[in-house]
Protein backbone atom coordinates (compact mmCIF):
# COMPACT_ATOMS: atom_id res chain seq x y z
CA UNK A 1 0.00 0.00 0.00
CA UNK A 2 1.40 3.65 -1.04
CA UNK A 3 0.97 5.73 1.74
CA UNK A 4 2.11 8.33 -0.52
CA UNK A 5 0.11 8.06 -3.08
CA UNK A 6 -3.12 7.57 -0.99
CA UNK A 7 -2.16 11.50 0.60
CA UNK A 8 -2.18 12.56 -3.15
CA UNK A 9 -4.81 11.27 -3.66
CA UNK A 10 -6.70 12.51 -0.87
CA UNK A 11 -5.15 15.80 -1.63
CA UNK A 12 -5.75 16.28 -4.88
CA UNK A 13 -9.92 14.90 -4.13
CA UNK A 14 -10.21 17.75 -1.17
CA UNK A 15 -8.91 20.76 -3.49
CA UNK A 16 -11.65 19.36 -6.68
CA UNK A 17 -14.24 19.89 -3.45
CA UNK A 18 -13.16 23.13 -2.57
CA UNK A 19 -12.52 21.94 0.76
CA UNK A 20 -9.63 23.29 3.23
CA UNK A 21 -7.41 21.16 5.18
CA UNK A 22 -9.10 22.99 8.04
CA UNK A 23 -12.50 22.39 6.26
CA UNK A 24 -12.20 18.53 5.83
CA UNK A 25 -11.16 18.04 9.18
CA UNK A 26 -13.69 19.81 10.98
CA UNK A 27 -16.48 17.71 8.63
CA UNK A 28 -14.49 14.84 10.23
CA UNK A 29 -14.16 16.24 13.82
CA UNK A 30 -10.19 15.79 13.88
CA UNK A 31 -7.34 18.29 13.71
CA UNK A 32 -5.90 19.88 10.66
CA UNK A 33 -2.71 18.32 11.18
CA UNK A 34 -4.15 14.80 11.30
CA UNK A 35 -5.15 16.12 7.46
CA UNK A 36 -1.58 17.40 6.78
CA UNK A 37 -0.05 14.17 7.54
CA UNK A 38 -2.07 11.77 5.76
CA UNK A 39 -1.69 14.09 2.40
CA UNK A 40 2.26 13.91 3.42
CA UNK A 41 2.11 10.09 3.28
CA UNK A 42 3.39 10.01 6.75
CA UNK A 43 -0.42 8.59 8.14
CA UNK A 44 -3.18 6.69 6.37
CA UNK A 45 -6.76 7.39 7.84
CA UNK A 46 -7.73 5.65 10.88
CA UNK A 47 -10.11 2.84 10.17
CA UNK A 48 -13.49 4.62 11.84
CA UNK A 49 -12.97 7.60 9.76
CA UNK A 50 -12.69 6.21 5.93
CA UNK A 51 -15.92 5.63 4.95
CA UNK A 52 -17.28 9.00 6.25
CA UNK A 53 -14.10 10.81 3.92
CA UNK A 54 -15.24 8.68 1.51
CA UNK A 55 -18.32 9.94 1.15
CA UNK A 56 -17.27 13.58 1.51
CA UNK A 57 -14.71 13.38 -0.96
CA UNK A 58 -16.90 10.70 -3.24
CA UNK A 59 -14.19 8.14 -3.82
CA UNK A 60 -14.82 4.50 -2.81
CA UNK A 61 -12.85 2.64 -0.16
CA UNK A 62 -11.49 0.80 -3.04
CA UNK A 63 -10.33 3.88 -4.60
CA UNK A 64 -8.91 5.23 -1.53
CA UNK A 65 -7.20 2.09 -0.86
CA UNK A 66 -5.76 2.46 -4.61
CA UNK A 67 -4.60 5.96 -4.25
CA UNK A 68 -6.44 6.33 -7.16
CA UNK A 69 -10.15 6.91 -9.60
CA UNK A 70 -11.18 3.23 -11.17
CA UNK A 71 -12.68 2.86 -13.66
CA UNK A 72 -16.56 2.16 -12.86
CA UNK A 73 -17.47 -1.13 -14.73
CA UNK A 74 -13.72 -2.46 -13.15
CA UNK A 75 -14.91 -1.49 -9.46
CA UNK A 76 -18.66 -2.69 -10.26
CA UNK A 77 -17.40 -6.04 -11.56
CA UNK A 78 -14.46 -6.10 -8.86
CA UNK A 79 -17.06 -4.95 -5.95
CA UNK A 80 -19.76 -8.34 -7.61
CA UNK A 81 -16.86 -10.82 -7.63
CA UNK A 82 -16.04 -10.03 -4.02
CA UNK A 83 -19.55 -9.96 -3.28
CA UNK A 84 -19.66 -13.36 -5.06
CA UNK A 85 -16.46 -14.77 -3.65
CA UNK A 86 -18.43 -13.61 0.13
CA UNK A 87 -21.79 -15.97 -0.85
CA UNK A 88 -19.37 -18.78 -1.90
CA UNK A 89 -17.28 -18.37 2.09
CA UNK A 90 -20.93 -17.93 3.79
CA UNK A 91 -22.40 -21.34 1.90
CA UNK A 92 -19.24 -23.25 2.64
CA UNK A 93 -19.23 -21.78 5.83
CA UNK A 94 -22.88 -23.06 6.02
CA UNK A 95 -21.96 -26.51 4.96
CA UNK A 96 -18.91 -27.03 7.10
CA UNK A 97 -21.21 -25.97 10.43
CA UNK A 98 -23.93 -28.60 9.43
CA UNK A 99 -21.20 -31.15 8.88
CA UNK A 100 -20.06 -30.04 12.09
CA UNK A 101 -23.84 -30.27 13.68
CA UNK A 102 -24.36 -33.61 12.62
CA UNK A 103 -21.39 -34.90 13.80
CA UNK A 104 -21.87 -33.55 17.00
CA UNK A 105 -25.23 -35.38 16.96
CA UNK A 106 -23.85 -38.53 15.95
CA UNK A 107 -21.48 -38.76 18.72
CA UNK A 108 -24.16 -37.30 21.82
CA UNK A 109 -26.15 -40.65 20.13
CA UNK A 110 -23.24 -42.65 20.87
CA UNK A 111 -22.30 -41.13 23.96
CA UNK A 112 -25.71 -41.31 25.27
CA UNK A 113 -26.39 -45.36 24.46
CA UNK A 114 -23.13 -45.82 25.63
CA UNK A 115 -24.11 -44.18 29.34
CA UNK A 116 -27.65 -46.28 29.26
CA UNK A 117 -25.80 -49.44 28.68
CA UNK A 118 -23.30 -48.14 31.57
CA UNK A 119 -26.17 -47.69 33.42
CA UNK A 120 -28.09 -51.12 32.51
CA UNK A 121 -25.28 -53.00 33.42
CA UNK A 122 -24.60 -51.90 36.34
CA UNK A 123 -28.16 -51.55 37.64
CA UNK A 124 -28.91 -48.13 38.03
CA UNK A 125 -31.52 -48.52 35.08
CA UNK A 126 -33.39 -51.40 34.14
CA UNK A 127 -33.55 -52.84 30.05
CA UNK A 128 -37.47 -53.85 29.50
CA UNK A 129 -36.35 -56.79 28.07
CA UNK A 130 -34.34 -58.10 31.26
CA UNK A 131 -37.13 -57.08 33.60
CA UNK A 132 -39.90 -59.71 35.03
CA UNK A 133 -42.79 -60.01 32.92
CA UNK A 134 -43.95 -63.24 33.37
CA UNK A 135 -43.98 -66.32 35.96
CA UNK A 136 -41.22 -68.43 36.48
CA UNK A 137 -42.08 -72.33 36.27
CA UNK A 138 -39.78 -74.75 35.12
CA UNK A 139 -39.96 -76.27 32.06
CA UNK A 140 -42.86 -74.44 30.61
CA UNK A 141 -42.54 -71.98 27.87
CA UNK A 142 -39.04 -70.90 27.55
CA UNK A 143 -38.08 -70.83 31.02
CA UNK A 144 -33.70 -71.17 31.49
CA UNK A 145 -32.45 -72.89 34.52
CA UNK A 146 -34.00 -74.79 37.37
CA UNK A 147 -34.67 -71.97 40.13
CA UNK A 148 -36.50 -73.13 43.27
CA UNK A 149 -38.65 -69.92 43.58
CA UNK A 150 -40.41 -70.91 46.73
CA UNK A 151 -37.16 -71.46 48.67
CA UNK A 152 -36.23 -67.72 47.64
CA UNK A 153 -39.89 -66.54 48.55
CA UNK A 154 -39.83 -68.42 52.13
CA UNK A 155 -37.08 -66.34 53.34
CA UNK A 156 -38.57 -62.64 52.15
CA UNK A 157 -41.34 -60.90 50.20
CA UNK A 158 -38.81 -59.25 49.02
CA UNK A 159 -37.27 -62.19 46.93
CA UNK A 160 -39.77 -62.70 45.04
CA UNK A 161 -38.76 -64.86 41.29
CA UNK A 162 -40.62 -64.14 37.83
CA UNK A 163 -38.96 -64.36 34.46
CA UNK A 164 -37.72 -62.09 31.91
CA UNK A 165 -38.28 -61.85 28.35
CA UNK A 166 -36.13 -64.95 27.73
CA UNK A 167 -36.97 -67.30 30.53
CA UNK A 168 -34.44 -66.10 32.51
CA UNK A 169 -35.12 -65.68 36.57
CA UNK A 170 -35.12 -62.27 37.83
CA UNK A 171 -36.55 -60.79 40.97
CA UNK A 172 -40.30 -58.98 40.39
CA UNK A 173 -38.15 -55.66 42.18
CA UNK A 174 -34.47 -55.92 41.60
CA UNK A 175 -33.54 -53.19 43.93
CA UNK A 176 -35.79 -54.04 46.95
CA UNK A 177 -34.06 -57.52 46.86
CA UNK A 178 -30.80 -56.31 46.75
CA UNK A 179 -31.62 -53.78 49.92
CA UNK A 180 -33.30 -56.86 51.77
CA UNK A 181 -30.02 -59.02 50.60
CA UNK A 182 -27.62 -56.21 52.32
CA UNK A 183 -29.56 -55.96 55.12
CA UNK A 184 -30.46 -59.61 56.18
CA UNK A 185 -27.05 -60.91 55.10
CA UNK A 186 -24.83 -58.41 56.30
CA UNK A 187 -22.24 -60.86 57.90
CA UNK A 188 -22.03 -62.96 54.94
CA UNK A 189 -21.43 -60.23 53.22
CA UNK A 190 -18.37 -58.83 55.45
CA UNK A 191 -17.31 -62.58 55.23
CA UNK A 192 -16.61 -62.36 51.60
CA UNK A 193 -15.32 -58.71 51.68
CA UNK A 194 -12.63 -59.60 54.66
CA UNK A 195 -11.67 -62.61 53.24
CA UNK A 196 -11.16 -61.42 49.38
CA UNK A 197 -10.48 -58.05 50.18
CA UNK A 198 -13.07 -56.68 48.38
CA UNK A 199 -14.80 -52.86 48.25
CA UNK A 200 -18.39 -52.57 50.31
CA UNK A 201 -20.93 -54.49 47.93
CA UNK A 202 -22.72 -52.00 45.51
CA UNK A 203 -23.70 -52.19 42.32
CA UNK A 204 -20.07 -51.81 40.97
CA UNK A 205 -19.07 -54.80 42.71
CA UNK A 206 -21.69 -57.29 43.24
CA UNK A 207 -20.31 -59.57 40.38
CA UNK A 208 -17.18 -60.05 42.28
CA UNK A 209 -18.88 -61.02 45.31
CA UNK A 210 -20.90 -63.36 43.10
CA UNK A 211 -17.67 -65.22 42.50
CA UNK A 212 -15.89 -65.67 45.49
CA UNK A 213 -19.29 -66.57 47.36
CA UNK A 214 -18.77 -69.91 46.75
CA UNK A 215 -14.91 -69.84 47.47
CA UNK A 216 -15.44 -68.70 51.12
CA UNK A 217 -12.94 -70.92 54.02
CA UNK A 218 -13.33 -68.67 57.30
CA UNK A 219 -16.20 -67.66 59.38
CA UNK A 220 -18.79 -69.65 61.04
CA UNK A 221 -21.23 -72.41 59.38
CA UNK A 222 -23.95 -69.64 59.65
CA UNK A 223 -21.60 -67.10 57.64
CA UNK A 224 -20.20 -69.71 54.74
CA UNK A 225 -24.20 -70.46 54.63
CA UNK A 226 -24.73 -66.69 53.61
CA UNK A 227 -21.97 -66.39 51.55
CA UNK A 228 -22.71 -69.32 49.31
CA UNK A 229 -26.48 -67.99 49.70
CA UNK A 230 -25.39 -64.66 48.30
CA UNK A 231 -23.77 -66.26 45.22
CA UNK A 232 -26.98 -67.49 44.18
CA UNK A 233 -28.93 -64.51 44.98
CA UNK A 234 -26.35 -62.48 42.93
CA UNK A 235 -26.35 -65.24 40.24
CA UNK A 236 -30.77 -64.05 39.64
CA UNK A 237 -29.81 -60.53 40.30
CA UNK A 238 -27.53 -60.08 37.36
CA UNK A 239 -30.09 -61.48 35.21
CA UNK A 240 -31.71 -57.55 35.40
CA UNK A 241 -28.67 -56.39 33.75
CA UNK A 242 -27.08 -58.93 30.97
Amino acid sequence: MDMEKIGKFISEKRKEKNLTQEKLAEKLCISKNAVSKWERGLNLPDVSLMNDLCKILDISLNELFAGEKINKDILKKSEKNIFEILKLRNKERKKYKNFILVILVIFLIMFLLLIKNILVNYGFIYDDNLKYSKVYIVGEDNIKGNVNINEFGKLSIDFDIGANKYGMAVFKNPSKAFKRLKKDYSEGIKLIQNEFKLLPLNNFTFRKYKIYGWQVTKGTKKEKEMARFITEFLDIYENSFN
